[in-house]
């Protein structure tokens, strides 16, 4: 894909240099140029969309995969949230029943505690002393009155003991009872977080390309339409350039002058020739057409000479040609001399061989300064060479 994107732009700068380099070397606002650039700007825009359309299916097997990558996602979600809700909801009552088991434990340590104490104390007390001795002498009632006390507070706190110690147990049965749910429900909501990672992977490995062919479907776009701009900028420019050229034949044949045609007697620029009339072939981008005069070196503002005596008959912007004079010499000759930047004459007007008739420019279909001349006999362009 990226080569194609490269062709599209290497295609694109061949066009822009090969019109510059037209420029430079004189050759402009010709049939011949523009029907090569046409073909190759035609050539370019099919192969441009060709490879948008490669790009458009290319991007449309993506976005599938993303969709469906997409509902797995929001599936796998969907199944791990109540998983793990239920997953924290045990670990919270896990958590709940570690806090009352260690509750219970700690009471059930300061009952067994008091218990201990309690009874240690009582029964040194009841054996110590005076008072004992004397309820051993004189009071054998008490004493037994005594120890059925100290069995019966023995007794209670032995069942408080056996109580907050059965208490203790239970929960600490629930509690393991309810840590095995929880590390069930944790296993189950593990599993289906793997899944949702590993679509959700799949997911960001294939987002990267999803966003290149979406740059690349642009990027054909805007290749397409500044084509298609330039296609059909070069289409008016040859339908004006041949709409001009038709019009100058119609107005020379219309009105023939009395003559013969011969050999210029005064050069129309002194610079040589650069472009050729006939058949021509562009090197780069490959399409041919024909050019109806040649092109002749020169600087911009460059005095431009009538190459016979004649009648002006055309002194004005002539479409692609830009501004141009077309002189009638009789015969059926005429010369044509295209691009200026400033008309030295008008229409009707008598000019000599050598007069000045206007200066050197680059309007028009032109890509630099140059004159476009040509030699007409009987409206029709002829090679200018045998003239010149």
């Amino acid at each position: 894909m990226t080569r194609r994107l490269t062709f599209l732009a290497v295609a694109l700068v061949a066009t822009l240099l090969v019109c510059s380099s037209a420029g430079a070397a004189g050759s402009g606002g010709d049939r011949n140029q523009l029907l090569a650039q046409i073909g190759a700007e035609s050539q370019a825009e099919v192969t441009a969309l060709t490879n948008l359309h490669a790009v458009q299916d290319q991007l449309a097997v993506i976005n599938a995969r993303v969709l469906d990558l997409d509902h797995q996602l929001s599936s796998a979600q969907a199944t791990l949230a109540p998983l793990a809700a239920e997953a924290d909801r045990l670990a919270g009552i896990v958590q709940g029943l570690d806090a009352q088991v260690a509750a219970t434990q700690a009471k059930l340590d300061a009952v067994r505690g008091a218990f201990n104490a309690s009874a240690a104390q009582q029964y040194r007390s009841a054996r110590t002393g005076n008072a004992y001795d004397v309820v051993l002498a004189s009071q054998p009632d008490n004493l037994v009155a005594q120890a059925k006390y100290l069995q019966r507070v023995s007794e209670q706190r032995h069942r408080l003991v056996v109580q907050v110690s059965a208490l203790r147990d239970d929960l600490d049965r629930q509690r393991r009872s309810a840590d095995q749910e929880h590390a069930k429900a944790d296993a189950a909501a593990t599993v289906a977080r793997n899944a949702r990672d590993q679509v959700g992977g799949l997911r960001a490995q294939i987002e990267p390309a999803r966003v290149q062919a979406a740059q690349q479907q642009a990027t054909e776009t805007a290749g397409i339409a500044d084509i298609a701009a330039h296609l059909g900028a070069d289409e008016a420019e040859l339908a004006a350039l041949q709409a001009a050229s038709d019009s100058i034949s119609a107005k020379l044949r219309a009105h023939p002058t009395p003559g013969q045609a011969g050999r210029c007697d005064a050069r129309p620029v002194p610079g040589e020739v650069t472009g050729g009339f006939g058949p021509r072939r562009d090197p780069i981008r490959g399409g041919s057409g024909f050019h109806p005069g040649v092109d002749m070196h020169a600087v911009y503002g460059e005095p431009i000479f009538a190459c016979r005596a004649g009648i002006v008959v055309i002194a004005e912007a002539q479409g692609g040609y830009g501004n141009a004079v077309v002189i009638d010499h009789g015969g059926a000759m005429a010369t044509l001399y295209a691009h200026q930047s400033k008309l030295g004459v008008s229409a009707g007007q008598h000019v000599n061989a050598g007069d000045v008739i206007g200066f050197i420019g680059s309007t028009g279909y032109s890509t630099g300064p140059h004159l476009h001349f040509e030699v007409r006999i009987g409206g029709n362009p002829v090679d200018p060479a045998p003239y010149l």
